[in-house]
């Protein structure tokens, strides 16, 4: 009876510790990241780098190239940070290899500035 017990407490604390999963991310302040892999700028006023800076309470300000920044929200589960833009109708979505660096689905290295 008492090995039993042992058993369940043991599989009630891995349980809990896999259920707690934390954010790779946690953003205190604002962060300014910038793509250091973009391709090479043809035209001074337009940027091909993915610029994305992230504030407190879950609004973001992206800029996917090009020389319009877009206002939206994001949200991070674990490693993954979703950029949710309602008047493109899109998300983009990165993976937080790092509190400095982030890469986006098309192969996009983001690092904070």
């Amino acid at each position: 009876m008492k090995k039993y017990i042992v058993y369940f407490f043991c599989l009630f604390a891995v349980a809990t510790f896999v259920a707690c999963k934390m954010d790779a991310l946690e953003v205190t302040k604002d962060s300014y990241y910038i793509q250091v892999n973009a391709g090479p700028q043809t035209d001074p006023l337009i940027i091909t780098a993915t610029t994305l800076m992230l504030r407190p309470g879950g609004i973001a300000d992206i800029m996917p190239g090009g020389d319009i920044v877009w206002r939206g929200t994001y949200k991070i589960s674990g490693k993954r940070l979703t950029v949710t833009v309602k008047e493109l109708e899109t998300k983009f979505r990165f993976t937080i290899v790092s509190a400095t660096e982030l890469h986006g689905e098309g192969g996009s290295v983001l690092r904070l500035q």
